[in-house]
C-alpha cells in the first residue's frame, strides 16, 4: 500500500541520485514561491481532490477541509520557502487520515538535503507495543544502547512527537503511523526539528537506568558506515527474495516475496508486470511441495511491500475447490483525471483492470461507480489439500495484507503473527496529479475496496493467534520458530 516509505528511498542515494536544489527567486527570497503561487496551488489542490478522491470526506466533513484550507491560507502572507510550502502541502493530505491520499514533496527535501551532503541524525527505531525502542547504536560509544526506550526527543515527550508527526504524515491509523516512523526515523527527525548538529534523546535502558545523550548528526554515507561497523544480531530472513523449502516432520515453507516483477526479472523493458518468472516460480514451489507430502503449508508474508492480485492469484487458486473475488465491494470514482489515465486503457470485461476501464469510460466526470470484480478460478496444478498458515507482521502491506484477509475470511488460512498496520478495507488504487505552480505531485485513491467479509473497520488484519516480534539484538527467527511448534502441537 504504503509508495514512498522511506527506507525505500534511501538506498537510491547509495548510488548517485541527488535531488537538484532550485535557485529561483520569488519577490527576492530565494528558493520560494510567490504567495500568488503557493495560494493557487493550495486552492487548486483542494478542488481537485474533490474530484478524483474516491471518497475526500470519508473521515474529515467538508466544513472542517474548508477550515482547514483558509487555516493554511492565512499563514501565506508573502513569499513563502519551497520546503515550507511542501510541508504544508504535506498538513493539507494528511489531514484526511488517509494513508493513499499523500504527497512526497517534503520528502524529496529532505532526500535533496542528504544527497547534497547535509547531515542528519542515526536514529533508527523499531515500536514494541506502544514503546519506541532503539534498534542500533547511534554513534562509537555504548551510550544509548540498542533495546533502550526512548522517553523524549530533543525535550518533547515521544506522544507529542508522534502527534506532531501525524500531522505531516498520511496515516489511517496510529499503528500505521508508527511503521512509517520505524521506516525512516531520521528523515521525520529533519522534517520535525530541521537540520540540526545533534539531538538530546531521553531513554530508559534495558537494564532499567534512565539516561540523556546527544546523537550528533552525520551524512549519510556515516550513518550506514556506523551501523555496518556496529551491526547487531538479526535473523538472516530477506523478505524480498522469493523462497520456497520443506521444512520437515511434513510442514512446506513458502515465501513468495513481492506480488509483481523484481528487478532482476523486469527485463529490458523494466515492467513490474511481468508475470512469467513469478508464475514459472509459484510452479516450481507447488510441484516441490507436493513432492515432499507436506500436511501444512506456511506462507510468509512478513515485510512484503505488497503488488498486484494477478500474482497472488497463482497462490490462492492453488488453495481453493470454488472459485472467489478478492473483496466483497469495490468503488471507483471516475474524476477527471483517473478518465483521462484510464483512456487508452484495454475494456476487457474479463479482467479487472478491463472493467475498470470499461466503467469509467461510460461514467459522468465525478461519478463512483461500483465493479463487479471478476472471480478468480480454482488452479488444479499442483492444488495443495492440507493445512495452510500465514505469518504477517505490522510491515505486510497492500495486496500482503489483503490477501491475508482473504484467506482468512474464505477460511483457506489460520493467521499467524502480529496486526497488519496496513488495512485490507481501505482507500487505495492511487493515480496523481501535479500542482500547477510547485509542481508538487498529487497521490490519491481512485478506489475503495472492503474485505470479503463485508468488515468496514478502520483496522488491520488480526491473527488469529499473535505472535510476538524478535526483540532486538536476536538472531534467530523466533517468530518462525513459535508458529512451526504451534503448527506441530495441532496436529
Amino acid at each position: 500500500m504504503l509508495h514512498g516509505l522511506i527506507r525505500s528511498f534511501f538506498p537510491l542515494l547509495l548510488f548517485g541520485i541527488i535531488v537538484p536544489v532550485s535557485a529561483q527567486t520569488a519577490d527576492g527570497c530565494s528558493n520560494c514561491y510567490t504567495a500568488q503561487e503557493a495560494r493557487e496551488d493550495l486552492q487548486v489542490l483542494f478542488t481537485r481532490l474533490q474530484k478524483e478522491h474516491v471518497n475526500l470526506f470519508a473521515r474529515r466533513s467538508k466544513a472542517e477541509y474548508e477550515a482547514r484550507l483558509q487555516e493554511l491560507l492565512s499563514r501565506i502572507d508573502g513569499p513563502i520557502k519551497k520546503s515550507e510550502f511542501h510541508l504544508m502541502l504535506h498538513e493539507a493530505m494528511a489531514f484526511g487520515n488517509i494513508g493513499h491520499s499523500k504527497t512526497e514533496a517534503a520528502l524529496a527535501d529532505v532526500f535533496g538535503h542528504i544527497g547534497n551532503g547535509g547531515k542528519i541524525i542515526p536514529l533508527s527505531i523499531v515500536y514494541r507495543g506502544d514503546r519506541m525502542i532503539t534498534d542500533n547504536w547511534t554513534g562509537t560509544s555504548d551510550a544509548l544502547p540498542p533495546g533502550s526506550r526512548i522517553t523524549a526527543l530533543a525535550g518533547v515527550p515521544v506522544e507529542e512527537f508522534e502527534n506532531g508527526v501525524r500531522k505531516i504524515v498520511s496515516a489511517d491509523t496510529l499503528r500505521l503511523l508508527r511503521t512509517q516512523v520505524e521506516m525512516g526515523m531520521p528523515a521525520y527527525l529533519y522534517l520535525k526539528f530541521g537540520p540540526v548538529d545533534n539531538l538530546l534523546v531521553d531513554y530508559i535502558a534495558p537494564n532499567g537506568e534512565a539516561g540523556s545523550h546527544r546523537i550528533k548528526a552525520v551524512t549519510f554515507g556515516e550513518m550506514y558506515s556506523l551501523q555496518d561497523a556496529r551491526a547487531l544480531p538479526r535473523p538472516t530472513r530477506k523478505p524480498g527474495a522469493r523462497i520456497h523449502r520443506d521444512l520437515g516432520e511434513g510442514i512446506f515453507y513458502l515465501q513468495p516475496g513481492p506480488f509483481s516483477a523484481t528487478k532482476a526479472e523486469r527485463g529490458e523493458d523494466g515492467d513490474a508486470y511481468l508475470i512469467e518468472p513469478f508464475r514459472a516460480f509459484i510452479s516450481e514451489a507447488f510441484a516441490a511441495m507436493a513432492e515432499s507430502e507436506a500436511q501444512d503449508l506456511i506462507i510468509d508474508l512478513r515485510d512484503n511491500g505488497g503488488g498486484d492480485a494477478s500474482f497472488s492469484d497463482l497462490i490462492i487458486a492453488r488453495l481453493i475447490d470454488n472459485p472467489y473475488r478478492f473483496a466483497s465491494r469495490y468503488e471507483v470514482r471516475a474524476g477527471p483525471n483517473t478518465k483521462a489515465v484510464w483512456f487508452d486503457r484495454p475494456r476487457d470485461r474479463e479482467t479487472l483492470a478491463g472493467r475498470i476501464a470499461a466503467a469509467v469510460a461510460d461514467a459522468e466526470d465525478g461519478e463512483v461507480v461500483s465493479i463487479e470484480l471478476p472471480e478468480t478460478q480454482p488452479i488444479a496444478d499442483n492444488a495443495f489439500g492440507g493445512r495452510v498458515w500465514v505469518l504477517v507482521n505490522r510491515h505486510s502491506y497492500s495486496n500482503a495484507a489483503v490477501i491475508a484477509a482473504l484467506m482468512q475470511d474464505l477460511g483457506i488460512a489460520t493467521i499467524f503473527g502480529e496486526e497488519t498496520a496496513d488495512l485490507p478495507t481501505t482507500y487505495g488504487a492511487v493515480e496523481t496529479f501535479d500542482l500547477p505552480h510547485s509542481g508538487s505531485t498529487i497521490i490519491y485513491p481512485k478506489a475503495y475496496m472492503v474485505r470479503p467479509s463485508g468488515s468496514e473497520e478502520t483496522r488491520g488484519v488480526v491473527p488469529n493467534f499473535l505472535i510476538a516480534p524478535t526483540h532486538v539484538g536476536e538472531s534467530q527467527d523466533l517468530m518462525l520458530q513459535v508458529a512451526t511448534r504451534q503448527i506441530l502441537l495441532s496436529r
